[in-house]
């Protein structure tokens, strides 16, 4: 659909195609668009780099230190990254925003007349926003890496008299750098691809970027052949850093159990380094906590009689059945669309990564950039790429609520390889071998081997397809009309209508709904790694 898009005709000028070669030099004649493109990678940039530099801490701490309630401080610190990103945007302006916590709490304690703190529809919000969005894939990815490195070369270095510092950048620092710049490039492909959180706090076209300038060519001056000349752009920027990533991918460290410290003894010893880790964790639970903890408070809010009152009036309101009420719709649409699109991404997922696993060499690196392609394509191209199709050759008999089912399922296909193809790889050679030798067949193999060994995996990996269908809303923006309803698209609405309670109420719902399918992730993960 979206080849067939791009290369298709125009429809405001038929006679026309979108792909026309003309039209790119058009295009770049255009200084505004030149700044958009220069601004996109700019911010991605600062935001991968600030992702990191908070990340590393995290990542040192937990490798570092035990301390009571880690795990738990563990699943907490990664709730960013698997929230809805619409969802982020709300809690930034329920914490950051003008009208924010944190502005009532310094105006009502120093008796101010204007909220004193005014960053948040800025690049600064941007930024923040993105940070808190990402910094726990950096963390994680770190702390993997660092759990690695064998414990020989602290040993050796404590031996001949180098310090911790000199330690960390001559040894430490050049062991972790390949997971260093994946983690690098991945934040900043995600960040170059961010839509909402900068469709919703940039504050004005200063702050547009690639992303956003394609929803406004295509949505609202229909513009197509801007939409699909810039689409082409960002998806060459991102292919170019899934192919990064995957040809990067080094495991040469050797695997060690390092020895923790316990943080609670260091800290009544006055370590320095504790009361760092100490420090770091309180910033993180306030930054990550904080912001979360405001939409669940500002869901029981409600002006009455001239002041702020605490009642559950809009829990009861959105369960009414009324006329203009669609929050059941919407919650009976995601709850199919997630189910949908994680049976059908199960279904692409198992092909490609047979493709992948059984491939070698260059064959083998194209499957794997091939099935991370539908995370370099634009979202907002993708979803309007599909409305086309629909519309010309679906409608009338395909029900719109497929297409979307089939959009999000080809969207968190990639995930759920990532997830299924380290346990395949895990899988011993001589198992098959033996199987061949007892004239067993590769039914009978898949049947006794494969299955049992990976089915825990494969519900992890619908599980993580399910969640990550509920918090999609690019493609859902570009395609959806009357009969789509989804809670990611209720929440937005409600922003940009500045009916805050009603998407605090909405996201509180999400905010249960993938918290609790992360859970179940979390839990699955563990018991499979323990059987």
């Amino acid at each position: 659909p979206v080849f067939l898009f791009i290369s298709g005709d125009n429809p405001l000028l038929t006679e026309k195609s979108f792909f026309e070669f003309s039209l790119f030099y058009n295009f770049f004649d255009d200084y505004w668009n030149l700044k958009v493109i220069l601004f996109t990678v700019f911010q991605a940039f600062l935001s991968a780099l600030l992702s990191i530099f908070f990340g590393l801490p995290g990542a040192w701490l937990l490798i570092k230190y035990n301390f009571p309630g880690k795990n738990c401080f563990r699943i907490i610190t990664f709730l960013p990254f698997i929230l809805p990103s619409i969802l982020v945007v709300l809690a930034m302006i329920q914490f950051f925003g003008n009208n924010g916590w944190i502005n009532r709490l310094l105006i009502y304690f120093f008796d101010l007349e204007e909220p004193p703190i005014k960053f948040l529809y800025s690049l600064s919000g941007i930024l923040i926003a993105h940070v808190f969005y990402n910094f726990p894939i950096a963390m994680k990815i770190l702390a993997d890496q660092w759990e690695r490195i064998s414990m020989k070369y602290s040993h050796s270095a404590k031996s001949i008299g180098i310090g911790s510092i000199k330690l960390f950048f001559c040894i430490t620092l050049p062991l972790i750098m390949p997971s260093l710049g994946s983690a690098f490039i991945l934040i900043f492909l995600l960040c170059m691809n961010s839509f909402s959180i900068i469709l919703v706090l940039g504050g004005g076209i200063e702050y547009t970027t690639i992303e956003v300038l394609i929803y406004q060519l295509a949505r609202i001056e229909l513009d197509y052949s801007g939409a699909s000349i810039l689409a082409l752009i960002q998806c060459a920027l991102s292919l170019i850093c899934i192919t990064i990533i995957i040809l990067d991918r080094k495991n040469n460290i050797e695997q060690s159990h390092s020895n923790k410290s316990n943080l609670i003894i260091e800290l009544r010893n006055y370590c320095p380094k504790a009361w760092f880790g100490f420090f770091w964790i309180c910033v993180v639970l306030i930054f990550v906590l904080g912001p979360l903890f405001t939409i669940v408070l500002d869901s029981f809010r409600k002006f009455e009689n001239g002041e702020w009152v605490y009642s559950i009036y809009w829990y009861k309101k959105i369960f009414e059945q009324r006329e203009n009420n669609f929050f059941l719709f919407a919650l009976w649409n995601s709850f199919r669309i997630g189910l949908g699109s994680a049976f059908l991404s199960s279904f692409l997922g198992l092909g490609l990564v047979s493709l992948i696993f059984y491939k070698k060499g260059a064959t083998r690196r194209f499957w794997e950039i091939f099935s991370f392609s539908p995370i370099a394509l634009s979202t907002i191209i993708f979803g309007i790429a599909w409305y086309s199709l629909f519309q010309n050759n679906l409608a009338g008999f395909v029900p719109l609520i497929y297409v979307v089912i089939a959009m999000h399922g080809i969207l968190t296909c990639p995930y759920w390889i990532r997830v299924v193809l380290p346990s395949l790889e895990s899988i011993p050679v001589q198992w098959r071998i033996e199987t061949k030798m007892l004239g067993k067949n590769s039914f009978q193999y898949g049947l006794k081997i494969l299955w049992p060994w990976l089915s825990k995996t494969f519900l992890i990996a619908f599980l993580f397809s399910f969640s990550l269908s509920l918090g999609e809303l690019n493609s859902v923006l570009m395609i959806a009309d009357e009969s789509i309803h989804t809670l990611p698209l209720e929440i937005y609405n409600a922003i940009i209508g500045y009916r805050f309670p009603y998407a605090s109420v909405v996201s509180v719902i999400l905010l249960f709904l993938t918290i609790s399918t992360y859970l179940l992730f979390e839990l699955g993960f563990k018991y499979y790694k323990l059987s």
